[in-house]
């Protein structure tokens, strides 16, 4: 088995630089940790049959890696707050998978009505959703939006899922923080050059 391995913050950088598919930055990070948290479970299982090439680019992400790496010293929060500057520096950060609710000139002129005394975060696209969703609900059977309470628990529904959200992405990011500082993790990122790699392929394929 070969691996490559790459910074996480380089794997972000990859995932927002593909125009047509790119993934919520919540599933960059958890799937990059879930995968090199396993390199010692891969050698073990493939018994000395496993290389492993460290991708730097060339050095062409120097500088983000070492923002990120200067910013996850300050924690979690270190980190949301590089990215978040990144985000805003690039135009990053955003999934080509969010799908927005489509609606008709007279369904938005009735949501307005509707939503016209709910205090909600219209900026934010996915608390937008949430609310559109409930409000076509009622809007599409019974030719009328729901009421204000429904609304509100929509807008809370939606909230309290996204605290919890928030709470496990932290967490995988926490967890990213101690592998990339921990001398027993940075140890098995044993480099091997292609040529390296080429002569393990070929003894093993003997």
């Amino acid at each position: 088995m070969v691996m490559v391995y790459t910074h996480p913050m380089v794997s972000y950088i990859s995932n927002f630089s593909r125009a047509k598919r790119a993934i919520p930055s919540s599933a960059v990070f958890s799937t990059w940790r879930n995968a090199y948290q396993k390199i010692a479970e891969y050698n073990k299982l493939l018994k000395g049959n496993f290389s492993l090439f460290a991708n730097d680019h060339g050095g062409k992400f120097k500088d983000e890696i070492e923002g990120f790496n200067t910013a996850a010293k300050n924690g979690t929060n270190g980190v949301k707050d590089y990215l978040k500057a990144y985000n805003e520096r690039t135009g990053a950060g955003k999934s080509t998978f969010f799908q927005p609710i489509d609606m008709s000139q007279a369904e938005e002129q009735e949501f307005e009505k509707a939503v016209s005394g709910l205090d909600y975060d219209k900026e934010n696209r996915s608390e937008d959703k949430a609310i559109k969703k409930e409000f076509l609900k009622y809007y599409t059977k019974n030719g009328v939006g729901p009421g204000l309470d429904q609304l509100q628990k929509a807008r809370d529904k939606y909230r309290d899922g996204k605290a919890d959200f928030e709470k496990k992405s932290d967490a995988v990011l926490d967890n990213i923080i101690d592998m990339i500082f921990e001398p027993k993790f940075m140890d098995k990122i044993i480099h091997s050059s292609p040529k390296e790699i080429d002569q393990k392929v070929q003894a093993f394929l003997k």
